[in-house]
């Protein structure tokens, strides 16, 4: 009868177990993949998926802007009595006009030669240098008929928003984005040769291997710290003490 019993104890106690481990795991998978649907009411959870506003723009100006077109065949826009309005899409190159009508009309870089646009009070000019590019626009920043002149190429990459939370930590945008980049072109006295200037002292010695020793009287007077404000005032100077008016 003891034995009876022992036995009877102990597939009850086996029975209890696995009730107390089946109904754990059972509430654990229903933390897991039962959520009450209205977990997040009353909550604005938008944060956390939702992207930032987009900095930057494909386009030039933020509006339509006043301007000046010449294209290839060179005729130029706007045309007496046919008011348009434009801007230029950066990453791919093309020219938009827009009339009054709101018809917009869109010239591709190899129908154009050159076009200024007129924001607020900024101007913006572009034209193609065809010994150097007839693939591309450059924007002049000096230009000189004797001396050295100075252009800069418009890149504009379109960086897309790459924000990740980990709960205890984040990384990365959360917005999209389009970012400016230049390179630098110098023609050389007679407007026939050219060279790529990239913004560092090697490569702009290397350039100008023939003004060294203006390049040495620059950088005795001004530091050493490179940008594009630097490289304007070289070539300037360059200018200025080789061709004066």
């Amino acid at each position: 009868m003891q034995k009876h019993v022992g036995k009877m104890g102990s597939w009850l106690f086996c029975i209890t177990i696995c009730i107390f481990i089946f109904s754990k795991t059972s509430a654990q998978q229903n933390i897991d993949t039962q959520l009450p649907p209205d977990i997040h009411r009353g909550r604005d959870m938008t944060q956390f998926f939702s992207k930032d506003e987009t900095v930057g723009s494909i386009y030039l100006t933020r509006n339509w802007a006043k301007g000046v077109v010449e294209l290839s065949n060179h005729t130029r826009l706007p045309q007496p009595d046919q008011p348009l309005l434009f801007n230029f899409d950066k990453i791919n190159n093309v020219v938009y006009t827009v009339n009054r009508e709101n018809k917009v009309v869109f010239y591709p870089s190899d129908s154009v030669i050159s076009f200024n646009l007129v924001d607020d009070n900024t101007v913006y000019s572009f034209e193609k240098i065809f010994w150097i590019s007839d693939n591309f626009f450059l924007m002049p920043i000096l230009k000189s008929d004797k001396g050295y002149s100075l252009y800069k190429r418009l890149f504009t990459r379109f960086l897309q928003a790459d924000y990740s939370s980990e709960g205890y930590y984040t990384r990365g945008r959360k917005f999209d984005e389009y970012v400016d980049y230049y390179e630098y072109y110098i023609t050389y006295p007679g407007n026939n040769l050219s060279r790529k200037l990239y913004l560092k002292e090697k490569d702009i010695r290397r350039g100008l291997k023939d003004e060294s020793k203006l390049l040495d009287d620059f950088f005795i007077i001004h530091d050493h710290e490179i940008n594009e404000q630097s490289l304007i005032s070289i070539i300037q100077y360059i200018d200025d003490k080789k061709f004066p008016d």
